[in-house]
């Protein structure tokens, strides 16, 4: 070891970043829709909160999907947002579904504010699925250092809209 060197168990237990307020730094994870984009948000939350056990961990999603009981589960606190996502293929119950879509979009945006003031997050971390769209975008317009994660070979839509806003792109 070179002088002045930390040992290796000493570097780990360093906070990854400093937030505005001191050591401990504030996350938020939007996730949802699979066990696909869930698990991997789950995952990465385990490794900030290794690399910083002050961290605050944070998830954004659906009550009504997967997330909510998997993060629960998990001990982290967790966000409520209502949004669906868009069907693709041309029907009239799939019309039905998007007008439905496109109104929760229209009101997610008080919905995310709050969210974002209530957290307050250092970074904001979107793993896909549509939940992430409205919380990355409104992070990133806010100046709050934003990142998406793809675990897919090829990525998911709301990942392919937020990658132009986002500070850091992640892939698997």
């Amino acid at each position: 070891r070179g002088r002045g060197r930390p040992a290796p168990a000493a570097r780990r237990a360093q906070p990854i970043f400093y937030s505005h307020g001191g050591p401990s730094c504030a996350f938020l994870i939007a996730a949802g829709g699979t066990a696909g984009h869930i698990n991997p948000a789950l995952a990465i939350a385990g490794a900030l909160k290794a690399a910083d056990p002050t961290a605050e961990i944070h998830f954004a999603g659906r009550r009504e999907g997967m997330e909510y009981g998997l993060v629960t589960k998990a001990g982290y606190p967790f966000h409520h947002i209502e949004i669906n996502g868009f069907q693709r293929h041309l029907s009239l119950e799939n019309i039905g579904r998007n007008i439905v879509a496109i109104w929760h979009l229209a009101l997610s945006g008080p919905r995310t504010r709050k969210i974002l003031n209530e957290v307050k997050p250092d970074l904001v971390i979107g793993c896909g699925g549509y939940v992430s769209g409205p919380i990355v975008r409104a992070a990133a317009r806010r100046g709050i250092k934003t990142a998406i994660h793809e675990q897919n070979a090829f990525p998911g839509v709301t990942n392919k809209l937020l990658a132009k806003e986002v500070n850091i792109v992640l892939a698997a």
